[in-house]
C-alpha cells in the first residue's frame, strides 16, 4: 500500500509527499531495528543474570567444600610429617594401634571439588566472552588456571599413593573389612617401614602443594564472588 502511494506521488511529481513517504519508511525501519536491539539486549541481560546467579551459587558451595578438603589434607600432611619423624628416629612407637591409624592417614590426601559446571560450560562453549564484566572474566580465567594446576598435582599425588611397589603397600597392611564401617584399621611391618621413607617424603611435597593450591583456589573463588556481586548490584 505504501509502495503504491509512493509510486502515485512520484507519477504526479508530488515530491514533498514522496519525501514524507520515504521518511515514514526510514523512521519505521529505524524504530523496528531499535525495538529488535532492545529485545536482544533484554534477553542477553536476562541470560547473563541467570548465568551469574548459577556461578554465584556454585562458587559459594565450592568455597565451603574446598575449606573442608583443605582441613582434611592438612591432617594427612601432619600425619605424614609424624610418620617421617618416627622413621627417622628408628624407634617403634609403643602404641602400635595408634601408629597404624597414623599410617593410614599419612597414606591419604584430599583435594578440592571439581570446577563448577557452569564455568566449564562457559569455557567449552566460548560463552565466557558474553559476560559483560572484564574483571569477572579475568577472575574466572585465573581460577580456571589455578584449578588446572591443582588437578594435575592431585593426579600425580594419587598416582604416587597408589604405586603398588613403592614401600608403603609392602609395609602397611590395611584390613579391607574395616572399610565397611568407614573406620580403616591397619597393621604394619616395622622392619619394612624404613623403605617407605622415600614415598612419604614425596607425599609430603605433594600434599604441601595440594594445600597451597587449595588456599589459592579459595582466594580466587572469593574474588570471583566479589566480582559477581559487583555486576549483580
Amino acid at each position: 500500500m505504501l509502495l503504491r502511494r509512493i509510486t502515485k506521488h512520484a507519477t504526479n511529481q508530488n515530491w514533498f509527499a514522496v519525501f514524507i513517504d520515504f521518511l515514514i519508511v526510514v523512521v519505521g525501519v529505524f524504530i523496528g531495528i531499535q525495538v529488535a536491539n532492545w529485545n536482544a539486549s533484554n534477553l542477553s541481560q536476562a541470560k547473563e543474570q541467570k548465568v551469574l546467579n548459577q556461578l554465584n551459587q556454585e562458587f559459594e558451595q565450592l568455597v565451603l567444600l574446598t575449606d573442608k578438603s583443605l582441613s582434611s589434607n592438612n591432617d594427612a600432611l601432619n600425619a605424614t610429617v609424624e610418620v617421617l619423624k618416627v622413621i627417622q628416629s628408628g624407634i617403634e612407637p609403643e602404641d602400635t594401634a595408634q601408629f597404624g591409624k597414623l599410617l593410614i592417614k599419612a597414606g591419604s590426601s584430599a583435594s578440592a571439588p571439581y570446577e563448577p559446571t557452569t564455568l566449564t560450560e562457559l569455557l567449552s562453549s566460548g560463552g565466557l566472552s558474553d559476560i559483560s564484566s572484564a574483571e569477572l572474566r579475568t577472575a574466572l580465567i585465573r581460577f580456571h588456571e589455578t584449578m588446572t594446576t591443582h588437578r594435575k598435582l592431585d593426579d600425580l599425588t594419587l598416582q604416587r599413593i597408589s604405586t603398588p611397589h613403592d614401600g608403603f603397600h609392602d609395609a602397611v597392611i590395611i584390613n579391607p573389612d574395616s572399610f565397611l564401617d568407614l573406620k580403616p584399621v591397619a597393621t604394619y611391618d616395622w622392619d619394612k617401614l624404613p623403605a617407605t621413607r622415600q614415598q612419604f617424603q614425596v607425599l609430603l611435597y605433594a600434599k604441601t602443594g595440594l594445600s597451597s593450591t587449595m588456599k589459592q583456589l579459595m582466594k580466587d573463588a572469593q574474588l570471583v564472588l566479589t566480582e559477581i556481586k559487583a555486576v549483580l548490584k
